[in-house]
Formats: C-alpha cells, sequence, structure tokens
C-alpha cells in the first residue's frame, strides 16, 4: 500500500533523483526542464500538482498522451514525485549574497532582455526568466551566467541554417520534420525553410548567449540576487 503522502519521503528525493535519469530524463531533461515531454520545474502540472496526481502520473501514466506508465514500484514512484517536487521549488529557501535592486541595474545594462523576458517583456530567444529564481536555486542560476554551455535546454540549443543562395540564420530551431525547417532567428523573427532550398545546418556551438566571465564579483552577486528573487505570480 502507496504512503499517504510524498511529503513522508522527502529524504528519498536522492534516490529519486537517481530514478529520475533513469526513468524520466529522456523526455524531460537532466534537470527536469523539459523536452520532448513537459518541463517540471514550474511546479504546476497539467494532470495534476497534488502528491496523490504526480504519483498516479508517474506510477501509471497518462492515458492518450505519450506519458507512459513508468514500471517503477510504488516505493520507487513516491521517491520520483520528492524529486520533482523538489525541482519545483528548487530556489525557494535560498538566501542570495547580493543586491537584487542593483541586480536589476545589471541586467538592463548587459543588455539580457534582448533574448530573455520577465512578465512578457523582453525576447525569446533564451528562457523566461519570470520565476526563474523559484525553480532554479543559486548556484545553478550563477554558472548559467558564466558557464552558458554547461546545461542548455534543448529548445533553446543553438542551430546555423546554410541556404543553397548562401544565407546564413542563426538561431534556435522551433520544429523540423523531412521537408522543412522552422527557426527563431537572433533577431526574434520567426523563420521556415524548405530543405530542398538548405545546404547545411549546423550545430556548432551549444549556446547563444555568451558567458559574462567579464562582470565583477559584486556584479555578479547583484545579477544572481536579482534573478533569484523573481518567483513569477504567486
Amino acid at each position: 500500500m502507496p504512503y499517504a503522502a510524498a511529503q513522508q519521503h522527502t529524504a528519498g528525493a536522492a534516490d529519486g533523483a537517481a530514478l529520475f535519469q533513469t526513468y524520466c530524463a529522456y523526455c524531460h531533461g537532466s534537470h527536469g526542464e523539459g523536452g520532448r515531454g513537459a518541463d517540471l520545474t514550474t511546479g504546476e502540472y497539467q494532470h495534476g500538482s497534488s502528491d496523490n496526481d504526480l504519483f498516479s502520473t508517474i506510477r501509471y501514466g497518462v492515458r492518450g498522451t505519450e506519458m507512459p506508465a513508468t514500471g517503477v514500484n510504488d516505493d520507487e514512484a513516491w521517491k520520483l514525485v520528492a524529486f520533482v517536487k523538489s525541482i519545483g521549488s528548487q530556489g525557494a529557501k535560498e538566501v542570495a549574497p547580493g543586491d537584487a535592486g542593483a541586480g536589476k541595474q545589471v541586467y538592463a545594462r548587459s543588455g539580457c532582455a534582448s533574448c530573455h523576458s520577465i512578465d512578457k517583456q523582453g525576447g525569446a530567444i533564451g528562457p523566461d526568466l519570470s520565476d526563474v529564481g523559484r525553480r532554479r536555486n543559486l548556484k545553478y542560476i550563477e554558472e548559467s551566467i558564466v558557464k552558458p554551455d554547461a546545461d542548455i535546454p534543448v529548445q533553446y540549443r543553438a542551430i546555423q541554417v546554410v541556404t543553397k543562395s548562401g544565407q546564413t540564420i542563426n538561431g534556435i530551431r522551433l520544429n523540423e520534420d523531412d521537408i522543412s525547417i522552422q527557426v527563431r532567428d537572433l533577431d526574434d523573427n520567426l523563420r521556415s525553410f524548405l530543405k530542398a532550398d538548405i545546404r547545411e545546418i549546423r550545430h556548432d556551438k551549444p549556446s547563444l548567449m555568451p558567458s559574462y566571465t567579464s562582470l565583477s564579483r559584486k556584479d555578479l552577486d547583484d545579477l544572481v540576487s536579482y534573478l533569484h528573487s523573481l518567483r513569477g505570480a504567486q
């Protein structure tokens, strides 16, 4: 008989992380950031966000969708629930060392809004940051700024399309099939190309985001603090 609530298995979140890599990461990303499957870092899930809902989804799958039964036992399913709940609020209890107000100014002068959006303001080349402080811990946020290639969600990996006419388009891939490919370019334009007109598709570098190693320690701490303060709609 399964436990009454996944909270009883909070200590099993570490075990759940290992199970997640085995059973879930292929579709949901190694950090739960999504890919073929849903982004699990939001803390809100289409088929229910309660412990029991998550247990049912993991244990038995969702009929009529690509989400299969996971193939784990009840105990393992609760450990996966505990892990999924933990990645949905990774940064909630941490205290950032910098000044969030000053970090907002660092964000503005560094041009971050040209690629990222906050509360629907900004670009779409990079991930939306409106609730990044709830979903990501301080270490992850800092690493994403200074080592952006360290972990990139599949949907934001860079692509370069070279047409037969000699045009080169850099951006992120939105969709692709045997006939065509759709790209969001660096100017935030949606572009579609027939593969018959393409000479080459390159995946030269995993990230379009530059490394901000030039930031001073204070500016970096302030920027991390600002991003960590973004918790989305409460």
